[in-house]
């Protein structure tokens, strides 16, 4: 297995992450509501990689760097958070990286069933983080 990559950040600094993934958001809604699928599903995943580096950075002072972002999962487990409750927020997470590819490079387009398991997740995700973070 390669060596996770991070990145330190003064944990400070969560804020700006919560604040780029609170645009996401806003845009995911915007988007959503215009019916443009594709982008809707694209700042859903960004919403939550911006909402993982800030309950990261919060918590470890630090933030993943590296090429996979699947591999911010390793990060969360080092939170100091219930297990249970953090391998149920992977899961979510996870469903949106999954989809990553196939929304942004792959000629699939996305669908009304793509956008919404990938709002319906995003919400779950970025508001449990927000919670975390109040």
């Amino acid at each position: 297995m390669a060596e996770l990559r991070t990145r330190a950040v003064d944990r400070r600094l969560f804020r700006n992450y919560l604040k780029k993934a609170d645009e996401h958001y806003e845009s995911m809604n915007a988007n959503y509501d215009s019916e443009l699928w594709n982008a809707c599903v694209v700042n859903a995943i960004h919403c939550a990689i911006n909402s993982a580096d800030a309950i990261t950075v919060f918590y470890l002072g630090f933030r993943h760097a590296g090429d996979r972002h699947q591999d911010v999962l390793q990060l969360f487990q080092r939170l100091e958070i219930e297990p249970k409750e953090l391998e149920n927020k992977g899961q979510q997470l996870t469903s949106l990286l999954a989809i990553k590819n196939a929304a942004e490079y792959e000629e699939r387009l996305m669908d009304r069933e793509d956008t919404e398991n990938a709002k319906k997740a995003c919400n779950r995700f970025h508001n449990w983080v927000k919670d975390k973070l109040a």
